[in-house]
């Protein structure tokens, strides 16, 4: 029996859709038979969230580094955890973003994930050079900022080196996907063939390749307004929203090329993020004129 080679194409192209959706989006995910580990108390005395702050089991049971072992793992885990960031929030725009991503590649230096068939080194032990080519005056890492848009997709984080390996609710990050115009991403029917559900991922990277970046909600004393069941509403109502925290450069990914992300990363423009998030205000106007940074349109989920 001849094989139209058309079959064949698709075949492979399911396969590899299959293969990237089954690698984890964030490093040191948890292997088969590995369990939550005990590193110690999470020692930060910083709190953002004031009296909105609820303690987890993980506050106790995780640290600032998690469980990681390598140097620059155990850098990049501070930063994902610091929620001392302090200042005045300056707002960022998807193109400021996109210019510091560019300044980041700019420099030469490897990051990105370890697995995968081309792999890179991951986050760097120095991460100051990451940063040596950003422009003056820009925002780097570190700095307090907020960003004014739509919260267009939100799903549970991965078991990772940050929170331990731990993969219950509570001690795994919230993943949202953030952009400044409503994108209309597909879900795929529930009796929708392979194919069909191939053709819906396909469509959404592209998407979100585009137009979106990461921001995330950490375990570490998160109030129940940062938790996933909240902030899913904000995005199927379609809420206008000002997400402020620390600006975060995640090395243990790349950023599309393109509008295909690369395997075991998420779809987004830049490795840039605001992680962790400290708040999200919701604006009561229907339209981004009506909810400037200015405005006294803003209300606190913590509130």
């Amino acid at each position: 029996m001849r094989i139209h080679p058309a079959v064949v194409l698709l075949s492979f192209a399911l396969m590899a859709n299959a293969a990237r959706a089954q690698e984890p989006e964030n490093e040191g995910a948890t292997a088969p038979g590995e369990v939550c580990k005990n590193t110690g108390k999470f020692d930060s005395t910083c709190n953002p969230f004031g009296a909105a702050s609820v303690p987890h089991g993980v506050d106790n049971t995780c640290s600032m580094i998690g469980d990681a072992a390598g140097d620059g793992d155990k850098a990049q885990n501070r930063l994902k955890n610091n929620l001392c960031a302090t200042g005045t929030a300056r707002e960022i725009t998807i193109e400021d973003l996109t210019a510091l991503q560019k300044a980041v590649d700019a420099t030469g230096v490897d990051y990105g994930s370890v697995h995968g068939t081309h792999p890179h080194k991951g986050p760097p032990a120095d991460r100051s050079t990451l940063f040596t080519k950003l422009p003056s005056g820009s925002a780097n890492e570190g700095d307090l900022v907020s960003f004014i848009g739509f919260i267009v997709e939100a799903k549970p984080g991965s078991s990772e080196t940050v929170d331990c390996h731990c993969a219950t609710p509570d001690a795994i990050d919230v993943h949202i996907a953030v952009a400044d115009h409503l994108l209309a991403l597909r879900t795929a029917h529930a009796h929708a063939t392979k194919v069909q559900k191939h053709a819906v991922t396909v469509a959404n990277d592209a998407l979100l390749c585009t137009n979106s970046f990461v921001a995330e909600t950490i375990p570490h004393k998160r109030p129940t307004a940062l938790e996933l069941t909240a902030i899913e509403p904000l995005s199927k109502n379609k809420s206008i929203v000002k997400i402020t925290g620390q600006l975060f450069f995640d090395g243990s990914h790349r950023p599309c090329k393109g509008s295909r992300p690369g395997s075991g990363d998420p779809s987004r423009l830049t490795v840039f993020e605001i992680h962790p998030v400290y708040d999200i205000e919701v604006c009561s106007g229907s339209t981004t004129t009506q909810c400037t940074a200015t405005s006294n349109n803003w209300k606190s989920v913590l509130k």
